[in-house]
């Protein structure tokens, strides 16, 4: 699957770890459950259930604008 087969209206767990992997920041799902407990990823937009699940903006916009390894600032 890549970020043009991802859905365009809610994202889970997988889809964000997809979406991560398509762009060349692959994560495991306990390394996004701990940046969501911690608040280092974007909190849920919706829940359905106990499920979370973010809109794709949210997270693209997360994404670029998160630090990266080896950077300052």
């Amino acid at each position: 699957m890549t970020d043009a087969d991802l859905p365009a209206d809610w994202w889970t767990t997988d889809h964000v770890r997809t979406y991560l992997a398509s762009v060349g920041a692959p994560i495991s799902r306990a390394t996004w459950a701990s940046y969501v407990s911690r608040g280092q990823a974007p909190a849920p937009d919706r829940m359905f259930g106990r499920s979370p699940a973010w809109q794709p903006e949210t997270i693209r916009k997360w994404q670029a604008e998160r630090p990266r390894r080896g950077t300052t600032g």
